[in-house]
């Protein structure tokens, strides 16, 4: 009975979906030096090719708010990503609405 029960919460554990860990990340469109930068409950680091990738548990705010405060400080993206979801196409182009000019 024992075994029983331990093989059917094993099957249960196991048919749980796997949490994606917390996080974001970005390929800028122009990309340029390395940097790191604080904002918004996150540690941003970019490297010289464009690829960001983002620590911590962020505030609690929309995906495309982030993305447009991520672009207004770091510049445009080709993509952007928060907790394994990426923005589609529309969503990017009125991320990229406030890059600097």
């Amino acid at each position: 009975m024992l075994l029983m029960t331990l093989i059917s919460t094993a099957a249960l554990i196991s048919a749980q979906p796997v949490p994606v860990a917390p996080g974001a990340g970005a390929v800028l469109t122009a990309p340029g030096e390395a940097r790191s930068e604080v904002f918004d409950g996150r540690r941003w680091t970019c490297a010289p090719d464009g690829v960001c990738v983002a620590r911590g548990p962020g505030l609690s705010q929309p995906a495309g708010r982030e993305c447009r405060r991520f672009v207004a400080r770091f510049g445009a993206v080709a993509r952007y990503e928060r907790d394994g979801a990426a923005l589609s196409e529309a969503q990017l182009a009125q991320c990229n609405t406030a890059a600097r000019g």
